[in-house]
């Protein structure tokens, strides 16, 4: 019984995504509303149905994949083929054959197309719909018994062949409606995609189109009304656009690189604005080429402006204004609200993991583009020492080593890497003098990998306790801090760089995290580069904070609802790109999450706002994993998943030049029962949207952790939840 359910959701999900993703979209809604569209002539529809089935069909009897069958990225182009066939031909006995034998040169073409532009990191497009429709058109010339579909080549010939058909009459009830000229083309113009010449069918995909996406109705706007536009400046006739895959090529390309490939935003409209003239160019002489051969040329050019214009801005050196959308969500909407969602995130760099290399409260004597030493090829670099209350390096005199507070002080690995060369022998300094000769002094450099080196220099001789060729973790003990080479007196010099000598030319590269203490006032610095004259450290993590929020896979998170009494249970997962997250199967949601040992974070919540894991997200989605009370960590959070509807439809249709909603969750410590040994910890939590940066709603949390929970309190609901995690 199983397996036919799974069989059954097999062959309704890869029919669907084949029809919805026509538009650029996997939404179910759409692809019913598009399938019924192919419907309003019903022996098209029916033929382009079994089209498509027949492929699929073939496609597993081969062997290939389901998942890609399923995903409709292969079973698109047989929908239009098959639409176009039952389009252009009538149905007769030799129609089965020619049915059949389109089916077989379509599994050809289609996957040959797949797998040669996937070399090149390219959509195929509507490419094989183009070859395959003209390899058939070409062919059947030949053939007598195969008859041009009269029906449907000259309007009047449907319109008296459907005069009493009642289903006819209904498919067209709108055609003859009041409506600007220009509009009625429009929607005549949708229509066309599923070979239908209807108003009510442009209606009804624009319908679905607005259900999937607002974003999208604005691009197919926006390429339609520019095509008019150069139309109409260039005295061209717009009625043209109405004809098979003329005007829908300046739709497709308006959707596909304004909102689908790339980020929705204002460049992307200007880009879609500019190409289409080009796109008018293409088209028209594409169009007199194919004529000569009796060809069509379809949506070819749409499929090649496109693939020219992905193939030119993907070589760019930076991508800068036009943003590729690097995660396909089919939804122009959450690429673009969670493009802004990462784009605000104060997080560490994922890329790499950089800390101060010491322990404690350190001050910055000489920062970046300094004034004594920091200047040229070297103005990336930083210089560390320890001062007292009255801005003192030493105590005493400090006329000896010793009496430098940083003076013989641990020195740590800022990242994990390999030691790649060490200097060790280098006599030190006594105070005021300097060794130019031997300018670094004892020095270590690290290779982090991926072309990222680390110096740090003037160290203590014969302090190095690692050697060449040693993996060295983040915090790993190097050596100590002396006064050797170019250093008046005792310091710690540190520099990024690309090139393995030691004295390499300096990168600027932020750390991760850190403390700044600004007059006994805290703050937590992510990804920056400490400021010269200020007093850092290292983010101490609290274990109590660390336990709570380990989690790890092979585990699983439970969360009893007080309020309802309910326990529900969430396993925990790594995707392919090693991402952990919570699964939560009742209603097929994700929570991706994130602990790089100084912020635990949700990266991402997929799937229905009503399982309860979405309650952890929005209490929990930042958390600071020390204990610094004085310090309110901030971070933003996508608004689609909170916003009132309606609302939220009316932001979806300006998002893309303005966003006027914005959500802020903040999260800070509030009270521990002690602090040298902590058994519980109490923090308070909220999130609150701004509309036009005036707040409009607010929600509080209040979370203890203990030893063996995590309590949270939804304080404007009153609910209660806590939160265990433990093996399998």
């Amino acid at each position: 019984m199983q397996s036919k359910s799974i069989l059954t959701n097999f062959w309704v999900e890869s029919t669907l995504n084949s029809y919805s993703i026509i538009l650029f979209s996997n939404n179910k809604m759409l692809a019913l509303l598009l399938l019924f569209v192919s419907f309003l002539t019903p022996q098209i529809g029916a033929i382009g149905l079994a089209f498509l089935f027949c492929f699929h069909f073939l496609l597993l009897q081969l062997g290939y994949d389901k998942t890609q069958i399923r995903s409709g990225l292969l079973g698109f182009n047989a929908v239009l083929v098959g639409l176009s066939i039952a389009y252009s031909y009538e149905v007769n006995s030799y129609f089965i054959g020619l049915f059949l034998i389109t089916v077989l040169i379509s599994i050809v073409v289609i996957v040959f197309c797949n797998n040669y532009f996937s070399k090149y990191h390219l959509p195929f497009l509507t490419i094989p719909f183009f070859i395959i429709i003209n390899i058939i058109s070409l062919s059947t010339k030949s053939f007598e018994v195969f008859h041009v579909n009269m029906d449907y080549v000259f309007h009047q010939n449907t319109v008296v062949g459907f005069r009493e058909n009642t289903w006819y009459q209904m498919a067209h009830s709108l055609d003859s409606i009041e409506l600007p000229h220009h509009f009625k083309v429009f929607l005549i113009t949708l229509s066309t995609v599923f070979f239908q010449k209807s108003v009510l069918g442009g209606i009804l995909i624009l319908m679905g189109l607005f259900i999937f996406s607002r974003i999208a109705v604005v691009y197919a706007f926006i390429g339609f009304y520019s095509a008019l536009f150069f139309y109409h400046l260039m005295g061209g006739n717009i009625d043209n656009l109405t004809y098979f895959y003329s005007g829908i090529n300046f739709i497709f390309l308006a959707i596909a690189l304004g909102c689908f490939f790339y980020i929705p935003n204002f460049y992307s409209m200007l880009l879609v604005f500019l190409l289409s003239p080009i796109l008018m160019f293409i088209m028209i002489s594409l169009n007199k080429v194919m004529a000569i051969f009796q060809m069509n040329s379809l949506s070819m050019s749409f499929s090649i402006l496109t693939s020219m214009t992905l193939y030119i801005l993907y070589t760019r050196h930076t991508y800068q204004l036009i943003i590729p959308a690097n995660t396909t969500y089919y939804s122009p909407e959450k690429s673009l609200y969670e493009y802004l969602h990462q784009l605000k995130r104060k997080i560490a760099n994922p890329f790499y993991s950089m800390f101060l290399p010491f322990w404690g409260e350190w001050f910055v004597s000489q920062g970046y583009d300094g004034k004594i030493t920091h200047l040229g090829e070297w103005s990336k670099a930083l210089d560390f020492v320890i001062v007292d209350e009255h801005d003192h390096t030493y105590q005493n005199v400090g006329h000896k080593l010793d009496s430098f507070y940083c003076y013989n002080k641990p020195v740590l690995a800022p990242a994990d890497g390999y030691v790649y060369d060490i200097v060790n022998y280098v006599d030190e300094n006594e105070i005021n003098e300097v060794n130019v000769q031997q300018n670094w002094g004892n020095s270590i450099v690290i290779n982090h990998l991926n072309g990222l080196y680390t110096q740090i220099s003037h160290l203590k001789k014969e302090s190095l306790i690692v050697n060449i060729g040693d993996y060295v973790k983040k915090g790993t003990l190097l050596a100590t801090c002396g006064n050797s080479g170019r250093s008046p007196e005792p310091h710690i010099h540190y520099q990024a760089q690309h090139i393995p000598t030691i004295g390499a030319k300096t990168v600027a590269l932020p750390f991760s995290y850190f403390i700044e203490n600004k007059d006994n006032s805290l703050a937590l610095r992510i990804n920056e580069v400490p400021n010269e004259n200020t007093f850092i450290s290292n983010v101490t993590d609290l274990p109590l904070l660390s336990n709570a929020f380990h989690f790890t896979p092979n585990n699983r998170l439970k969360i009893f609802n007080e309020k309802t009494k309910t326990l529900e249970s969430f396993e925990i997962y790594t995707n392919e790109f090693n991402h952990l997250y919570f699964f939560c199967e009742k209603k097929e949601s994700k929570l991706f999450f994130k602990n790089d040992g100084v912020v635990f974070s949700f990266e991402k919540f997929e799937g229905s706002t009503k399982s309860t894991l979405f309650e952890f997200y929005k209490s929990c989605n930042s958390i600071l994993l020390g204990y610094y009370p004085t310090i309110e960590l901030d971070n933003f959070m996508p608004n689609y998943l909170f916003t009132h509807f309606g609302l939220q439809i009316i932001n979806d249709l300006f998002a893309p030049i303005y966003n006027f909603i914005s959500l802020k969750y903040t999260s800070k410590a509030t009270k521990i029962d002690n602090s040298i040994a902590p058994t519980t910890l109490q923090l308070a939590s909220k999130y609150h949207a701004t509309l036009f940066g005036r707040a409009f709603f607010e929600t509080k949390f209040e979370i203890l952790i203990n030893e063996h929970s995590i309590q949270i309190e939804n304080k404007n609901t009153k609910t209660k939840y806590i939160i265990t995690c433990e093996p399998y």
